[in-house]
């Protein structure tokens, strides 16, 4: 077999290994998707509503799926994110603005570099810049009521209190 031949059997193999991690191991998005219903009628109306759609925007147009798995993954697990927060808005590496549960888990979503969990901080940075994008200005684009969607459902999964509020309740960034 001759040495081109060799390249581009060995070039095949490659690119079949990457199509395969890409169509079997990465878990597939539809960020183009339609809002819910309840986000395109103004807002959830009851806490179950908004859990739901918490739940669908983390797996669905906010991709937090793709790199927070329970395993931890490319980033922290966020099954205990809401119990971790106290500890995360004290500790020294901490500059954001958070003064509770809620305000710090908004602040990880808009500006994920106030904060980063030891070894998960982009390389060279000595864990102070973040590789997870905000979530508002990036590509994902979430609104308010996505945003505290998503903050309700860390809490649920979390076992921690739900003090995020309804649209229309007054609370909220």
């Amino acid at each position: 077999m001759g040495r081109f031949a060799r390249a581009a059997a060995f070039s095949l193999f490659i690119i079949g290994l990457y199509t395969f991690y890409s169509v079997f191991v990465i878990p597939p998005i539809n960020p183009g998707e339609p809002p819910s219903e309840s986000a395109a009628s103004g807002g959830p109306a009851t806490i179950e509503e908004l859990l739901a759609l918490g739940e669908e925007v983390y797996n669905g147009k906010g991709a937090c799926s793709l790199c927070h798995t329970r395993d931890g993954g490319r980033a922290p697990a966020l099954d205990d994110s809401a119990l971790a927060a106290k500890a995360r808005f004290s500790a020294p590496g901490y500059s954001g603005k958070a003064a509770d549960v809620e305000s710090y888990l908004y602040e990880s979503l808009v500006d994920p570099s106030a904060y980063v969990v030891p070894g998960y901080g982009v390389s060279g940075t000595d864990d102070r810049v973040s590789p997870m994008p905000g979530v508002r200005e990036s590509s994902i684009g979430l609104n308010d009521t996505e945003i505290r969607a998503v903050i309700a459902y860390l809490q649920s999964i979390s076992g921690a209190e739900i003090t995020v509020a309804l649209p229309g309740e007054g609370a909220g960034e």
